[in-house]
């Protein structure tokens, strides 16, 4: 969280008996997020929602509010929460006059994740969330709610064709929920689960998570420490944990409950995910902590002493291994590759060379660039010989993948994805040129990519058209390929290479689709004098 949102935030806590109306702000916004007022308002991150807002999210879209008591509440994709009424005012402004604390949701469609702040803790009688089967009350915790109407069609887990039966799904985190239907209540407690019909208001408890319930991007708001390791369901691993009995939130139950109450206990941070990718910290009053996951790298360029032909490759990289620099952009990686002396890792490291052609694309959540100018080194982990690279005559070109995880692959539909982004391509010879055009399709029923590149260096134009495999021999978002037809002012026969992967986000108009796909890409010439390599990003599949 920069200082500007953490100042926004801290005067919306101060300000919020004033603005009564105001129930929090947007902290993040990925795709179609919109507030249902008269007329509606798409919402973006630093904007406010308010008492009677429904916020809706489209399809492949997330977004996740902080309320003005604390509270944090994630929406999944395809999700509509109704704000009824939100009202709270902090103790300091607070007089001797009952209190009128309020938190009013009602869920309409889809689902949500949230860890409740000062109304759910301390005035937890304050505090419902309304649904088509029943009423959810709380004691302070960190629960998920998903409500499924015929909408449910994928989820993890789920076999192909199969369906999800039409009700409310309920799993705890931490501490404790009631949840009160026409005929009778059902109280769950951490590691617990629950599901209510939409055809009869039986709650059913469940003995494991159901698989609608877990997201692997779930919102990116995992409790962090106990609320997420040491009680309760791991929702990254969407295992069921028996319940710790001293942990808070496992007392008898009874109101007004012991020292272990969960009302008692200190707020707990929560992870976020900012556009680009990276969690952030939103507990209020912290500053952010980001905390980097494994992220895809694809890399190309033409032949060097320890890479004695033209090459592309794409690879996963942990923290350690890709290294970036204040903006984002990749300035090392670890690779494995075929050297001279057989199978091996390198280590690309920028050195004195620079970083230019730098883009990145906040959907698709894909960075790109090129080395230059200067020298890079290479070093080879069998022999740990650092082996310098003069970069004035050509260039590394990389993109790098979401540091999240892997997009679910899809296996059926044909995507044709449209350039969003690229790098100058360059060749062997000191030449910078364009990248005219580049189509890119992706065929998921055969696990096949085509590429086509037009390419302006040099005073010539270079024509290259080639297709790959997905998940062959590479993990399943991943994919290699070849240029089989290369030309050079209408002369054929060149050849070349292309390297990549899938990326998740961003809007489709399948949402099993993932939302970008990059690669990277080397070119011969047929006599094999000129190589001319680059990197593309493409994204709005149709």
């Amino acid at each position: 969280m920069n200082m500007r949102l953490f100042s926004v935030l801290t005067a919306l806590l101060v300000s919020a008996s004033a603005l009564a109306d105001e129930a929090g702000t947007v902290v993040f916004a990925k795709g179609e997020v919109t507030a249902e007022r008269a007329p509606p308002v798409a919402l973006a991150k630093g904007d406010t929602v308010e008492d009677d807002d429904t916020i809706a999210t489209g399809e492949a879209s997330r977004a996740q509010l902080l309320m003005i008591d604390g509270t944090k509440i994630a929406l999944r994709p395809s999700s509509r929460l109704r704000i009824e009424e939100y009202s709270y005012t902090p103790p300091a402004a607070a007089t001797v006059s009952a209190s009128e604390d309020e938190s009013s949701l009602r869920l309409l469609k889809g689902g949500f994740r949230t860890i409740t702040g000062a109304i759910g803790q301390d005035d937890p009688d304050e505090y419902e969330v309304r649904t088509p089967v029943g009423v959810l009350g709380i004691r302070g915790t960190d629960y998920t709610a998903v409500f499924c109407n015929g909408d449910c069609t994928w989820v993890p887990g789920l076999a192909a064709g199969a369906s999800i039966a039409d009700g409310l799904y309920l799993g705890v985190t931490a501490g404790i929920i009631a949840f009160r239907t026409t005929t009778t209540t059902v109280e769950l407690r951490a590691g617990e689960f629950a599901f209510i019909p939409l055809d009869t208001p039986e709650p059913r408890r469940l003995s494991e998570p159901p698989p609608v319930l877990l997201d692997d991007n779930d919102l990116r708001l995992d409790a962090a420490g106990r609320a997420a390791s040491d009680r309760g369901f791991d929702t990254k691993l969407g295992t069921r944990r028996a319940p710790d009995p001293s942990a808070p939130g496992t007392d008898d139950g009874k109101k007004g409950g012991t020292a272990g109450d969960d009302r008692e206990a200190p707020d707990q941070p929560i992870i976020g995910t900012d556009p680009d990718g990276n969690p952030v910290d939103l507990t209020p009053g912290q500053t952010p902590d980001p905390v980097r996951q494994t992220a895809s790298i694809a890399y190309g360029s033409g032949p060097f002493g320890v890479l004695p032909v033209p090459f592309t490759g794409v690879d996963d990289n942990d923290p350690a291994q890709l290294i970036l620099d204040d903006n984002g952009d990749v300035t090392g990686f670890e690779v494995d590759f075929a050297g001279r002396t057989g199978a091996d890792t390198a280590v690309f490291d920028i050195g004195t060379a620079t970083n230019v052609d730098t883009g990145s694309d906040a959907m698709t959540v894909m960075r790109w660039g090129r080395w230059t100018g200067g020298s890079a080194s290479i070093t080879t982990v069998s022999d740990g010989a650092n082996n310098q690279v003069d970069l004035a005559s050509q260039s590394i070109h990389w993109l790098s993948g979401a540091e999240r995880g892997i997009p679910s692959m899809p296996v059926t539909g044909v995507a044709n994805y449209a350039l969003i982004g690229s790098t100058s391509p360059t060749d062997n010879l000191g030449n910078v040129g364009t990248l005219g055009s580049a189509t890119f399709q992706a065929d998921f029923v055969n696990m096949l990519v085509t590429s086509t590149l037009v390419i302006d260096i040099a005073g010539s134009t270079w024509n290259a058209s080639g297709r790959g495999d997905i998940g062959t021999g590479l993990p399943a978002h991943m994919f290699e390929g070849i240029y089989t037809n290369v030309s050079v002012d209408g002369i054929g026969g060149g050849g070349g290479s292309f390297s990549g992967l899938f990326s998740e986000p961003g809007q489709t108009a399948d949402p099993s689709w993932p939302g970008g796909a990059g690669l990277t890409y080397s070119l011969q010439d047929a006599q094999g004098s000129s190589v001319v390599s680059g990197a593309a990003v493409f994204g709005n599949p149709q």
